[in-house]
């Protein structure tokens, strides 16, 4: 690794895996993003400096266009009576909360899959495709688990705050 943290070098299986981190989503300017988020790009630039809203790639900032719809999501909880420095606060206890996790799962997938499929590959063209294919399925299956079980605790917390109250 060299002092700003890029690979010098990776092996031909990283890369294509890389490629393919890189390559989920088209991606756009802030300026874009707040047009089609249909925000301000202060309001961006807020989340931006808050680390809630993180650039795919840097030099220019570009950023997924799938953070239109976290954005409009967050109005929408906004405009059902929350109010935003409230959403601040609780988006940034979960950031705080869920990037020892991501780090953490990532070096579980290191550990179990890539280094797995480096170890048993037939070759560079094949560890390339059995890890693209693995992230491929792994990463919506985690967006998925995460997102139910997420759901699961905000539906058991209001049922046990609504019963408690009783």
């Amino acid at each position: 690794m060299t002092a700003d943290s890029s690979p010098t070098h990776l092996d031909p299986w990283d890369e294509a895996l890389l490629d393919a981190l890189d390559g989920a989503g088209s991606l756009v300017t802030l300026e874009e993003l707040a047009e089609s988020a249909d925000v301000s790009v202060a309001l961006l630039e807020a989340l931006l400096r808050g680390g809630l809203l993180i650039p795919k790639a840097t030099e220019p900032d570009r950023f997924d266009v799938a953070e239109a719809e976290a954005v409009s999501a967050g109005l929408q909880l906004v405009e059902a009576g929350l109010p935003l420095a409230e959403l601040m606060n609780l988006a940034r206890e979960m950031d705080d909360a869920m990037r020892p996790i991501a780090a953490r799962a990532v070096d579980v997938f290191a550990t179990f899959v890539r280094d797995s499929v480096a170890a048993t590959a037939e070759s560079d063209i094949d560890a390339a495709a059995r890890l693209v294919e693995a992230f491929r399925t792994m990463l919506p299956a985690t967006s998925r688990l995460v997102g139910h079980h997420f759901r699961g605790l905000l539906l058991a917390h209001a049922r046990a705050r609504m019963t408690d109250t009783r």
